[in-house]
């Protein structure tokens, strides 16, 4: 994983569109996988994001669809839910105010 330093400020991404899915507590998420920055170096492997922290701005992605948008990556440490470690503890990245802004040259935005 990329060492993004102690500020994290919002950058221009691409990154496959996996999937729409719900939560839990019925919010939802979408997740993103092969994450790269504009200088095509690999952020992290996927991402989950939450519906308050994406506009979909009403187009609608293909699984595996190479999307391009800005966002505000932040480090947040893995393995924990509801307060409680659940599995081996590490630092991962996570992203927040995703606006998509394209698609592959073969769907554009």
């Amino acid at each position: 994983m990329r060492n993004l330093g102690s500020t994290l400020t919002r950058h221009s991404y691409s990154a496959n569109f996996g999937r729409i899915g719900m939560t839990a507590s019925n919010k939802m998420v979408a997740v993103l996988t092969n994450v790269m920055d504009e200088q095509g170096n690999s952020l992290t492997d996927h991402v989950w994001i939450q519906d308050s922290d994406f506009s979909l701005n009403g187009v609608s992605f293909k699984r595996g669809e190479r999307v391009f948008f800005s966002a505000e990556p932040y480090r947040y440490i893995k393995g924990v839910y509801r307060h409680q470690a659940v599995k081996q503890l590490r630092a991962d990245i996570g992203l927040r105010n995703v606006v998509f802004w394209g698609m592959n040259a073969n769907n554009e935005l």
